[in-house]
C-alpha cells in the first residue's frame, strides 16, 4: 500500500518478519460443537467476495483458520516473542 517505502529486506533487515491478526475467542468450556460451528461460518464469511473485498480496501488480508491452527498460532507467536522480550531485556512489569 506504501508503493515509496522499502521493505524491512530492502532497508537492510533480510529476515524481519513480523505479521498482525486478528482472532475470535470464546470462554473456557463452550462446547467443541459451538466452536466447530462459529469457526465455519466465519470462514464462509471471510470467503465471501464482498467480505473478501471490503478487507482488501482496508489493507486486510481476510483468511480464516480451524481452532487448532488458531491455537498453534497463538503458541508459535507467544514463543516467538518472549524470545524477542528476552533478548532485548524487556522487563516484565
Amino acid at each position: 500500500m506504501l508503493k515509496d517505502v522499502p521493505t524491512a529486506k530492502e532497508s537492510g533487515l533480510p529476515n524481519y518478519v513480523v505479521t498482525s491478526w486478528n482472532g475470535v475467542g470464546a470462554p473456557a468450556g463452550v462446547p467443541a460443537e459451538i466452536i466447530n460451528a462459529l469457526s465455519l461460518e466465519i470462514r464462509r464469511a471471510l470467503a465471501s467476495p464482498d467480505v473478501r473485498e471490503r478487507m482488501l480496501r482496508l489493507g486486510l488480508e481476510a483468511r480464516g483458520s480451524t481452532p487448532e491452527e488458531m491455537r498453534n498460532r497463538m503458541a508459535t507467536d507467544a514463543a516467538k516473542w518472549r524470545e524477542v522480550i528476552e533478548k532485548a531485556g524487556i522487563p516484565r512489569h
